[in-house]
């Protein structure tokens, strides 16, 4: 009897420990000029304008998303809302959550801008839009998105 309720309170455990053969390094960062689209990943950060004297560094800190499986219709349409962490120059960082922009089905010229304020100065942030490996459509996950992203120094 003892050997039952043991395996019992074990079961849970182990049930909840699992190995991940997933990667979890972020992606290797990139550098990106201003006025130019450049495209992320989640946990991925852009260098602006260039990686050896960044003035800026944006990095995709969260992503909220909602998929439709196929074959299945859902009540909200497909939508991504990223967000970025912003850090300047002199080392700050602001967070920056973007909006969800749903599937461009509904708006297809779709884009939406935010202006944040680094190193004395106002930046503009454009979120262009987004996509994702359709493969894993039924089950994706952060990792699977691309956020196509402009900052631009007005």
């Amino acid at each position: 009897m003892k050997h039952y309720l043991l395996a019992a309170a074990l079961l849970p455990a182990l049930a909840a420990c699992h190995n991940s053969d997933k990667d979890d390094a972020a992606p290797a960062a990139i550098a990106a000029g201003f006025s130019q689209d450049f495209a992320l990943h989640y946990r991925q950060q852009a260098t602006l304008p260039t990686a050896q004297a960044p003035e800026l560094t944006v990095l995709v800190e969260d992503l909220q998303f909602s998929i439709c499986p196929k074959n299945t219709n859902c009540l909200l349409p497909d939508f991504a809302a990223p967000t970025l962490a912003i850090t300047a120059a002199d080392g700050s960082t602001q967070q920056l959550k973007l909006p969800r922009d749903f599937s461009r089905d509904m708006r297809p010229a779709w884009i939406d801008t935010a202006g944040v304020r680094a190193n004395g100065r106002r930046y503009v942030v454009y979120y262009r839009n987004w996509s994702f490996d359709a493969a894993k459509q039924d089950n994706p996950q952060k990792q699977d998105f691309t956020i196509s992203l402009r900052v631009e120094r007005p």
